[in-house]
């Protein structure tokens, strides 16, 4: 697009160019690490290695979106279980019964949350390179 300004509105325009680019990235950032939030919920919902016994763990993830409060006003995205969010520390770590006993510790939280930092690396730097046409 060829915009035609006088030499003093340069600094306008080019801050209206730079203010328009930011809002394309931080659109299409926010896109993608919303679809990066819902698989890690998704692959939370399929369970672990852990036998669940009631049924009631794994369907009780979500994804809950928040604005933050930064330059890009982008939005963060929390991955929890809705209901059962005191059994997530439990299962992920391990715990000591009534009998003085340990339980295995099931991580499950840990391998998505490493995935999702991968996928939200490829995503942001997806939203960059299709905000700039593919270079």
């Amino acid at each position: 697009m060829v915009v035609n300004v006088k030499a003093e509105e340069l600094d306008e325009a080019i801050r209206d160019q730079l203010e328009t680019y930011n809002a394309d990235i931080v659109k299409a950032i926010n896109k993608n690490l919303k679809e990066v939030a819902d698989k890690t919920a998704e692959t939370l919902k399929k369970g672990g290695s852990y036998k669940e016994r009631t049924g009631k763990y794994t369907p009780d993830w979500s994804v809950t979106a928040r604005k933050t409060e930064s330059v890009a006003q982008g939005e963060s995205y929390s991955v929890h279980n809705r209901k059962h969010h005191q059994l997530t520390h439990l299962l992920e770590k391990g715990h000591v019964t009534r009998s003085g006993s340990r339980t295995r510790a099931f991580e499950h939280i840990l391998p998505a949350e490493q995935a999702a930092q991968e996928m939200a690396v490829e995503a942001v730097e997806k939203a960059v390179k299709s905000a700039n046409g593919g270079i």
